[in-house]
């Protein structure tokens, strides 16, 4: 099964075209711990709340006879830091709810899509190096078929996915399990790959981190590519990111638990995230807030906005930022 093949739950950072012109030298990414306000100050703690918005804009160029749309989306984050053996580390967790309707000859059915995720990494200074990571999927792929009925639209599917890793990321272990669905009868069924990972030219990321990664990239960097190894492809995959010109928008989102809107005008930088693959898939775009001030990085280097094209043309999510706090 590959990855690229499923709902966007399993695929929030896959997509892609291939970038060119690599040459033989250490092409590794010099990340920065750039969610802290004062990314100068390296034992800065943290503990941040994103909340996003999750709309669907359906497409006008959809390959199948069937409609699909999503609503009630809601996409959470929580980023926190800690001491451990005397480094920083970090603990990664995502939440992801929507509603999916899948609609034909006027007969829908609707299923609540979720998925769950936590990663824990090293520090800017390791280059985000990955110590583990789980996730669990529960819900509703598109199909590519011509169905008769309703039913033939969606594939229902329900996984969990846990990789490790040794101490110098030079081998990773992950276990995919497959889950019987609601109402079914059977067993869970689990396999393990464990595979190796070659950081001469490119650097490692776990799948899970490579949206927050983004954020970390640093200002005078345009384009870049890293290494992230997919349980369905049981392969370790390239994926490049490439920022564009920066642009400048009123953004209006909630802080802190303000029940007031917090309305400024935000620089951020475009970056698309694709899979550097014969093929790739659509490609993502993500909106980066940029820090104005290196010592008062007041807009954390947030993600603003993020655009997911689905399969065969079906529509795009868009995750709009809601609001952010900070404790």
């Amino acid at each position: 099964m590959k990855a690229k093949k499923l709902l966007p739950l399993l695929a929030l950072v896959m997509g892609l075209s291939t970038f060119g012109g690599c040459t033989n030298v250490d092409q590794k990414v010099n990340f920065g711990n750039f969610w802290n306000e004062n990314v100068l100050d390296t034992s800065a703690t943290i503990d941040e709340t994103l909340v996003y918005d999750v709309a669907f804009d359906t497409s006008e160029t959809s390959l199948v006879e069937y409609k699909l749309n999503y609503t009630d989306g809601k996409y959470t984050t929580h980023l926190t830091s800690a001491t451990e053996n005397g480094k920083t580390v970090y603990t990664y967790t995502t939440q992801l709810n929507i509603t999916a309707h899948y609609t034909l000859n006027e007969e829908t059915k609707s299923f609540n899509d979720s998925m769950t995720s936590t990663v824990k990494f090293l520090s800017g200074e390791y280059g985000f190096q990955p110590i583990s990571s789980e996730k669990d999927i529960n819900g509703t792929t598109p199909s590519a078929t011509t169905p008769e009925k309703v039913d033939g639209c969606y594939r229902q599917f329900h996984y969990t996915i846990k990789t490790t890793y040794n101490d110098d990321c030079s081998e990773g272990k992950t276990t995919v399990t497959k889950l019987p669905l609601e109402g079914e009868t059977g067993e869970a069924k689990s396999s393990e790959d464990t595979f190796e990972i070659e950081q001469k030219k490119y650097g490692y990321l776990d799948n899970e981190q490579v949206l927050l990664a983004l954020r970390g990239v640093r200002n005078t960097t345009t384009s870049a590519k890293l290494l992230v190894y997919s349980p369905f492809s049981l392969a370790v995959q390239k994926v490049s990111y490439a920022f564009t010109t920066e642009a400048s928008k009123e953004f209006s989102f909630y802080k802190n638990g303000s029940a007031e809107l917090v309305k400024s005008t935000i620089t951020y930088r475009p970056v698309t995230v694709v899979l550097d693959e014969k093929n790739p898939g659509a490609t993502q775009t993500a909106w980066i807030a940029k820090p104005a001030d290196t010592s008062k990085n007041t807009n954390r280097n947030v993600m603003l906005r993020l655009e997911t094209p689905l399969s065969y043309g079906l529509g795009t999510l868009i995750y709009t930022l809601n609001s952010v706090s900070y404790q």
